[in-house]
This record gives structure tokens, sequence and C-alpha cells, in this order.
């Protein structure tokens, strides 16, 4: 896959996760989208899989994992944010606690997994707009999914995000028949498991909750990561990231603890 473009990789495998979720959409046979809201899915789409998926790998490659991974779970503060600024949700203290002592957790994370090191570069302006765009992407679908079924939403977020990912994928038709087999199942597990399966669970949980809750539980990805690389790769955590990870476990808790969020 070294290759062939990574623009390439990320369009194949957001549109075999869009026609995964067509066809549990097709089974389940509920509405999709319409008119305005048709558009305003298709710009969460841009937002969640075009923006975020090409700003996020790119910035990657010059930061570290640790630090990346501090540097995406920003989100859940821009969307807090924004779902203030323009749902007019009104969190208490409790939420704004919890973001903080959970995000300071993946703070503790990054520093035990990267020996302390964090780098300042392009990269973690890149990640810093991906976690943003992310936020927006999140917002839009909202409201939607108090109209429709979130299932059709993100089927058809998937798509669109998919559809303008094309033009970022330089030959698309030539690389794509240049990859071998074996590299072809790889990125349908990609579309299957952390594509339709995560995002088709994601936009379920932000239909059954406020966007700080929903968006703070992802905060919840840094100590599972490697919780179970410590189980299955024998990848043995310092003590600062099971301090950390329990931080952050915390600060989850208190969020979710918020009855007025």
């Amino acid at each position: 896959l070294g290759e062939v473009p990574l623009e390439v990789i990320l369009t194949l495998r957001f549109t075999m996760a869009s026609l995964i979720l067509f066809g549990f959409w097709l089974w389940k046979g509920k509405e999709l989208p319409r008119g305005k809201d048709l558009w305003l899915t298709a710009f969460s789409g841009f937002c969640c899989v075009t923006g975020y998926q090409l700003l996020s790998t790119h910035g990657v490659r010059t930061v570290s994992s640790g630090p990346a991974s501090v540097l995406v779970d920003t989100m859940p503060i821009f969307a807090t944010v924004l779902s203030v600024l323009i749902l007019k949700h009104r969190p208490k203290w409790r939420t704004w606690t919890g973001l903080g002592v959970a995000l300071s957790g993946a703070v503790l994370i990054a520093l035990g997994e990267s020996g302390g090191r964090l780098e300042w570069n392009i990269g973690v302006g890149l990640l810093l707009m991906a976690a943003l765009i992310f936020s927006f992407g999140t917002i839009a679908q909202k409201p939607l999914m108090k109209r429709y079924d979130s299932l059709g939403i993100t089927a058809v977020s998937f798509a669109a995000g998919a559809l303008a990912m094309v033009p970022f994928a330089p030959n698309l038709l030539v690389s794509t028949q240049q990859i071998a087999s074996r590299h072809l199942y790889t990125i349908a597990f990609l579309a299957i498991g952390p594509g339709a399966l995560a995002y088709g669970l994601w936009g379920h949980a932000l239909s059954r909750m406020p966007v700080a809750k929903a968006s703070a539980s992802l905060l919840l990805i840094g100590p599972l990561t490697f919780l179970i690389a410590w189980l299955f790769f024998n990848g043995v955590p310092t003590a600062v990231s099971v301090f950390g990870a329990t931080v952050s476990c915390c600060g989850v808790w208190l969020v979710h603890s918020d009855q007025h969020c």
C-alpha cells in the first residue's frame, strides 16, 4: 500500500462503508433526508469524513501518536462550545469540569507514551483543524437526528464524504487496480469496523445524547487503545499513562453525571 496515495485508500474505504450502511438502511426501510436536510447531511459528511480524514491523516505524519491523540481529543471541547453557540445547549459545571479533567488525562497518557515530548509543527495545526471541522459536522448532524433515523443520516453523510474525497484522489481507477487483493481485504476491514460500524454507533449515540456527553465519550478511546495494546500486544503502559487513563475515565464519568446536560 506504500505506493498507493493515501487519498485513494480513504476514498475506497469510505465508499465501501457507505455501501454497507445503505445496505442496512434498505433493510430497515427508514426515510432519508430531503431538501435542505439533504444538503446539511452532505455538509456533515464533508466535515466528518472528507475534511477530518484528510487533515488528521496528514497531520499524524509529523506528530507522534501520543501528542496526536491529545490534539484530536480537543474535539469534545470544540463540539461543546459550538453546541452552546449554535444549538443553544446549556451544560453545567459538571460538564465543563469533566471535559477539562478528561482532556488532562489524555495529556498525561500522551506524555507517558511519548516519553514526555510534545512536538509543535504544521501537523499540530492540521490535527486541531481536523478536530474543529469534525465538531462542525457533529453540530450539523444533531438537529437532523430528531427528524430522521441516525443510520440514514450516517449513510448519506458517508456517501457525500466519499464523493467529496474523489477530487483529492489522483488516478483513482488506475491506483485501485494496482492494489493487491490482500490489501483490499485490509481496506474492507477498515470500512466495516472503524468505518461503518464505528460511525453507525456514533450516530446512534449522538441521536440519544446531548453533544457534550456523546463527544466526551470519545475521550475513552485513549485508555481503551493502550488497554487493548496491553492485553493483546504486550504493550505495557507506563505508570503515567495508567494514571492518565484513570483521570480521563473520571472526567468522562463527571460529564455523564451532569443531569442538566
